[in-house]
């Protein structure tokens, strides 16, 4: 059992920072229904497709019960008001006001269900002159100064650049997690549902300590450990490949001082004394030593690495189409309870009539109904 077993979630969110939200819910124990139109979300679609599945939706949809329900129908509406009752939390990441045009507005459900807790993840939040403004993980990254910092931090002189990875969604996606486990541990003291507000920019900002650092000392968190010469950290070549050490000034620095014999420390000191070495050499002598050290690693090594299978951080999936699968694993480990994501994605509409029958009663033949109706 998960920590969040026994809670309910109605998932109808799309892209990416709303799926892992629900994704890392779901590996808690919650049981997550996600809710998509008959002709699937967008992220279905995702490049590339492997036997016209998209890697993209194997990653974000584990251990989540995939059901159809075309919200521009009213028997859908009907339909999800009753789920509603039956659950516990909401999550949606539509365009503010979508919820509201379909009927399905925060006091809407309120009314339906007055202990639901409905988050929203959306661009630019649910007020403010920005809130109408549509976003993805590039518009968070642009609108936060991320961009920005990721230039400085590697060219000044160059063009802004967007982190490899979906940041501007990974970072709301967790944040919103984080604020339902909060409100249902609110609810349970209290007995009310909330309403929660995540924008992708406030998010991004929010981990941003650059910020602070430009505001009081018009330099970022990066520039100001190298112009004040407090760390010596970086990437560095030895023999072989790269590895990347931590020496920020303090108790670091001095032991990698006592190991070396050299005072007077700086980058290209530290640079000469890795380059004639292995990086087996330099991992083992400054690891022993309690230096923060890793050899950079690429996907391929990532994916045979012997301490991130011992965390169980790579894991197989058995999916209905694809056969045995890799994955990442669940990052947070619980001693009473459990978490993992070890549950293939569904196919599309593959738990509807499990779960319209279980939730709402419908006989088979209703389903089948509801199919013909285009209501699911």
């Amino acid at each position: 059992m998960g920590p969040l077993d026994g809670v309910r979630i109605l998932d109808l969110t799309q892209a990416m920072a709303g799926p892992l939200c629900t994704m890392f819910l779901a590996g808690m124990g919650a049981e997550v229904i996600k809710i998509e139109p008959p002709w699937g979300e967008l992220s279905r679609l995702f490049p590339p497709l492997v036997n016209g599945i998209s890697p993209y939706i194997s990653y974000l949809g584990r251990n989540k019960k995939g059901v159809t329900l075309n919200l521009k129908h009213p028997k859908a509406v009907e339909i999800f008001k009753k789920m509603v009752k039956r659950s516990d939390v909401v999550v949606e990441n539509y365009s503010p006001g979508t919820m509201d045009k379909l009927g399905l507005g925060w006091e809407t459900l309120k009314g339906t269900n007055p202990s639901i807790i409905f988050a929203s993840i959306s661009g630019f939040g649910q007020y403010g002159p920005w809130s109408s403004r549509r976003s993805f993980d590039p518009i968070a990254q642009a609108s936060s100064g991320y961009m920005w910092l990721m230039k400085e931090s590697i060219d000044p002189d160059g063009l802004p650049l967007l982190a490899p990875e979906a940041i501007g969604d990974t970072i709301p996606g967790l944040c919103a997690a984080l604020g339902i486990v909060s409100a249902l541990y609110h609810r349970q003291k209290s007995g009310k549902g909330q309403r929660i507000d995540v924008a992708q920019m406030d998010a991004m900002i929010a981990v941003e300590p650059s910020l602070v650092f430009w505001s009081m000392a018009n330099t970022t968190f990066k520039l100001s450990r190298t112009a004040h010469r407090l760390n010596y950290s970086g990437l560095y070549k030895a023999k072989d490949a790269y590895v990347m050490i931590s020496l920020p000034e303090g108790q670091i620095s001095d032991r990698f001082r006592e190991l070396t014999g050299k005072q007077e420390l700086s980058i290209e000191f530290v640079a000469g004394w890795v380059e004639n070495k292995t990086v087996d050499e330099v991992v083992q002598t400054l690891s022993g030593k309690g230096i923060p050290i890793s050899p950079v690693l690429d996907l391929d090594q990532v994916l045979v690495n012997d301490h991130a299978m011992v965390r169980e951080m790579v894991i197989k999936v058995d999916h209905p189409q694809l056969g045995e699968i890799i994955m990442p694993g669940f990052p947070i480990k619980f001693s009473e309870t459990k978490g993992n994501l070890d549950v293939a994605a569904s196919l599309l509409g593959e738990c509807n009539s499990e779960v319209f029958s279980e939730l709402l009663g419908l006989s088979e033949k209703e389903v089948h109904e509801l199919k013909r109706e285009g209501v699911i």
